[in-house]
């Protein structure tokens, strides 16, 4: 029992251990691209550790207990004829495996809240916006475990689809050799950039007026507004993060276990 509690301890710390170092990093890289001040950096690369963590966590999360399930004849016969269990059992894991990341946006932004001048209601707006991010990434995380039938390559399949939806700008360079005008794509891409809410929180940022990305995409060649409210850019993430969940959700009724 000593050493099954020292597990649970150690498990949730070297999570967040991990992922203060992440931020540090990327924390970093955004101050010397100088694509905001200090606390509009350190917010986007929170953001940026959620979505590479949250997938994995849950992806594994849904692996193990995967897993456990399969030795227990009647608990997976139950997922596969029950929608509505399978349904709950799916949610709850995805809830489940997001806490180790909720309770790191919550210790990271209580430290930013104390270390630099930021009001209440914008940390409190990050902590929504993470948590959303949170589930949306964890439930993209699952559907790929489900699709590649293996935990890494669904969190892998996570990555890359938030690598795209944020580096959206920069793929405009090559849609511009096909299109004459990019207008109509300009606005779909600042909504699926999860990167966006920063903006949208902190009144005056203008990201793609930055030294670093004026010359290197072309949004800033069109008309383009950010996301009002801002919080709509968590509404697509839902949406993409429902969609997923959805699928996963059928392929269990399908399928009942992963490999």
């Amino acid at each position: 029992m000593t050493i099954n509690n020292r597990s649970y301890l150690i498990k949730p710390l070297l999570g967040c251990l991990i992922a203060s170092f992440l931020l540090w990093i990327i924390y970093q890289l955004l101050i010397r691209l100088k694509l905001g001040l200090p606390i509009e950096c350190f917010f986007m690369a929170q953001i940026c550790v959620v979505l590479l963590i949250a997938p994995y966590l849950a992806a594994y999360a849904v692996h193990i207990s995967f897993a456990e399930t399969r030795f227990n004849v009647h608990t997976a016969q139950q997922l596969t004829l029950s929608p509505i269990l399978s349904g709950q059992w799916l949610l709850r894991q995805l809830v489940t495996s997001q806490i180790p990341v909720l309770g790191w946006v919550f210790l990271s932004t209580f430290v930013a809240l104390f270390a630099v001048n930021l009001s209440f209601t914008k940390a409190l707006q990050m902590v929504l916006i993470l948590g959303v991010y949170s589930l949306s990434a964890g439930a993209v995380g699952m559907w790929g475990t489900y699709i590649f039938r293996d935990a890494l390559f669904g969190a892998e399949f996570a990555t890359l689809l938030w690598c795209i939806l944020i580096g959206g700008a920069f793929l405009l360079n090559f849609l511009e050799h096909y299109v004459d005008n990019l207008q109509p794509f300009v606005s779909p891409v600042l909504h699926l950039n999860p990167l966006i809410a920063v903006c949208g929180i902190f009144d005056g940022m203008d990201i793609f007026r930055k030294p670093v990305l004026y010359e290197l995409t072309p949004v800033t060649s069109y008309d383009y507004r950010y996301p009002n409210p801002w919080y709509l850019v968590g509404v697509w993430q839902l949406v993409i993060g429902g969609c997923c969940f959805l699928g996963a959700w059928r392929m269990l009724g399908s399928r009942g276990t992963i490999a």
